[in-house]
């Protein structure tokens, strides 16, 4: 595990906290508000107003992981990330994942492949694991051309599992994909969203707990892959 040294906490620092904590009760209720009128209306509504209240919560979930985000960075700042091992079906998380992101995939009018020719069992920290195929798979949709493909491969090599996540976007310059993990990065370019660049800072130091690596690819030919490799046990 990655040891981060602890740091006393500022007037600033616990104000940005009550912030976070804030944002989020508000976000939840909203959440559970949508979730229960669609669990109680749904026969009540039109497919049409289905469909916005349905981008309405996807919208809501959004908010709120990017706000568990913003505070597991700010966490990050004073104590180490605890992992929780335990032995998952792999295959079945990234299919979950995904389905859980179906409505940004339909309102950006992307289609996804998942490519796997084993089932893959690996012992990590299931949540955590989840949390770093959500930034991915999100950074994937935010940057995607419209219509387009996003390819996701797993698979074991020599006792590690590797993910990759290949997308078409815009061609990403040497100097940025260097940096592109690093927390509170700015670039002079259209990849610079503050949730993209504190999602992708976190997902390395997930990765980095579980003694993995991350993986930035980008083409000219405008393809671009994320991604990481952990191992198997």
């Amino acid at each position: 595990m990655k040891k981060i040294a602890m740091k006393p906490q500022t007037k600033k620092d616990e104000f940005l906290a009550k912030i976070i904590h804030d944002l989020k009760t508000p976000t939840i209720a909203q959440i559970k508000a949508l979730e229960s009128f669609l669990s109680t209306s749904s026969d009540k509504i039109n497919e049409e107003e289905k469909d916005l209240i349905e981008l309405t919560l996807n919208s809501c979930n959004y908010m709120q992981k990017l706000i568990d985000t913003f505070s597991m960075v700010h966490k990050l700042e004073y104590e180490d990330i605890i992992l929780n091992y335990e032995k998952f079906n792999f295959n079945e998380l990234i299919k979950k994942t995904v389905s859980e992101l179906n409505i940004l995939l339909k309102y950006y009018n992307l289609k996804v492949e998942f490519i796997c020719n084993e089932e893959i069992v690996v012992n990590a920290d299931k949540l955590q694991i989840k949390r770093v195929l959500e930034n991915l798979i999100a950074n994937a949709i935010n940057y995607a051309f419209e219509n387009s493909v996003i390819n996701i491969s797993a698979k074991l090599s020599r006792g590690d599992i590797i993910v990759e996540i290949k997308n078409n976007s815009n061609f990403i310059e040497p100097k940025i994909l260097k940096e592109i993990f690093e927390k509170y990065k700015t670039y002079p370019s259209n990849y610079n969203k503050a949730g993209v660049g504190l999602g992708l800072y976190l997902s390395k130091e997930i990765i980095h707990a579980h003694f993995g690596k991350m993986i930035a690819k980008s083409y000219p030919d405008n393809i671009n892959i994320f991604g990481f490799a952990i191992p198997e046990k």
